[in-house]
C-alpha cells in the first residue's frame, strides 16, 4: 500500500473506524449491464435518491478512468452472533461514514475532487428516503452496483472475496477515487 493510501487508512481507523484498503487500477473495474438491472429488481429501485433511476445518466467507466487514483475500501464484520439484516446495515452504515471520512482526508490533503461510492443501498436516513428530495445530499453516495460495477469480479482482482450467501462474515466494499 503506498504512504498516501496508507497515512489515510491510518488516520480513518484512529478515527473509530475499521476499514481496510487496496490500491487499484480504475481502468480494471469491470462493467456490466446485468449488474445494473438487478437494480431494476431492487426495493430501493426509484425509491433511493442515490439509486436508478434516480442518479445521473453518465458514461461511468468513462468518468472513472478520469481519476489517477483509486483504492477498494473495505470492512470485514463477522455474522456469527447477529443476524444478516443487522451486519448488513451496520457495515454499510460503518463503511458509508468511513468513506466520507477519507474524502474529507484527501481534501485536506489538497484532493478536492475526491469522490466515493459505497457498497450496497445508502441507509443514512434511519427511516429510508424522504420522498421530496434526498435528506443528506450532501452526504449520500450512490452504490458501486449502480454503476454497473460487478464488485464481486472486480475486487477478485485484488484477492478479496466476496462469498454468496455470506455466512460467517460479510465483506462490505467500496470505491474511493481522487
Amino acid at each position: 500500500m503506498n504512504t498516501e493510501l496508507n497515512d489515510m487508512i491510518s488516520w480513518v481507523n484512529e478515527n473509530g473506524f475499521k476499514i481496510k484498503g487496496i490500491e487499484i487500477d480504475p481502468e480494471k473495474l469491470v462493467f456490466e449491464e446485468r449488474v445494473k438491472m438487478n437494480c431494476f429488481y431492487c426495493a430501493k429501485y426509484n425509491v433511493s435518491w442515490k439509486c436508478p433511476p434516480k442518479i445521473p445518466e453518465l458514461d461511468y467507466s468513462r468518468m472513472l478512468s478520469e481519476f489517477e487514483r483509486a483504492a477498494f475500501l473495505y470492512v470485514q464484520m463477522d455474522m456469527q452472533d447477529e443476524e444478516f439484516e443487522i451486519v448488513r446495515k451496520n457495515s454499510s452504515l460503518h463503511l458509508h461514514q468511513a468513506m466520507l471520512s477519507c474524502e474529507k482526508w484527501l481534501y485536506q490533503h489538497n484532493n478536492s475532487t475526491a469522490l466515493s461510492f459505497i457498497g450496497g443501498s445508502c441507509k443514512l436516513c434511519k427511516n429510508g428516503c424522504t420522498p421530496g428530495r434526498c435528506a443528506n445530499p450532501y452526504q449520500a453516495r450512490i452504490p458501486l452496483e449502480a454503476l454497473g460495477i460487478n464488485v464481486v469480479k472486480s475486487a477478485e482482482q485484488y484477492g478479496i472475496e466476496i462469498i454468496f450467501p455470506p455466512r460467517e462474515y460479510m465483506i462490505r466494499i467500496g470505491l474511493l477515487l481522487w
